[in-house]
């Protein structure tokens, strides 16, 4: 809405002048019968004025509630990308970072069996993964800017789904997996 005030001004240019124009129109006719030119004219412009006082504020509140809406989105961005640094995910995150120094060096079938066996390594790779999907819900229904936050946890989230797809296809059914590669999809 960079122009929201320039186009405000305009329309009640144009609003003025279709009055004006409208006004001279009334002036310069033959007033029905009963009827003088001063009446004519005046209900004219007081049916324009009545006019311009439904027209502009619907404007304002038309880009006012565009602009609402953007700034929520700004707003559901945020409040997603905090969550990233929640008490709950800091652990979580801690663990999988640990994790991600030893991935390379081991199978995925190791890697499977080394979550399934710490019990706290486990409920924080479903923590996170829970939380993966919240951001791909917020992502298709355009709660969340996209650019905003692919350019802030894009990257990092696409290397720890890829780091523990192994785990998830052991746990996850069909949709769940579908909706990984859909998340990957709209983070790449």
């Amino acid at each position: 809405m960079k122009f929201k005030w320039q186009l405000f001004w305009l329309i009640t240019f144009f609003c003025v002048l279709g009055t004006i124009a409208l006004a001279y129109i009334a002036f310069t006719s033959n007033p029905p019968s009963g009827s003088t030119i001063f009446i004519e004219v005046t209900k004219t412009l007081f049916l324009c004025l009545g006019g311009i006082g439904v027209i502009l504020p619907v404007y304002i509140n038309a880009t006012n509630s565009i602009e609402a809406r953007y700034e929520n989105r700004i707003e559901n961005t945020f409040t997603l990308l905090q969550k990233w640094d929640d008490s709950h995910f800091l652990a979580a995150r801690k663990l999988t970072r640990e994790l991600k120094s030893t991935r390379q060096s081991i199978s995925d079938n190791q890697l499977i069996e080394q979550i399934n066996d710490n019990q706290e390594l486990r409920q924080s790779v479903i923590l996170l993964f829970n939380y993966f999907d919240q951001v791909r819900f917020s992502l298709t229904a355009n709660r969340v800017d996209k650019v905003a936050f692919k350019s802030s946890l894009g990257a990092v989230i696409s290397d720890i789904i890829i780091r523990f797809e192994p785990f998830i296809k052991t746990i996850s059914n069909e949709a769940g997996i579908q909706d990984l590669e859909q998340l990957k999809k709209l983070l790449s």
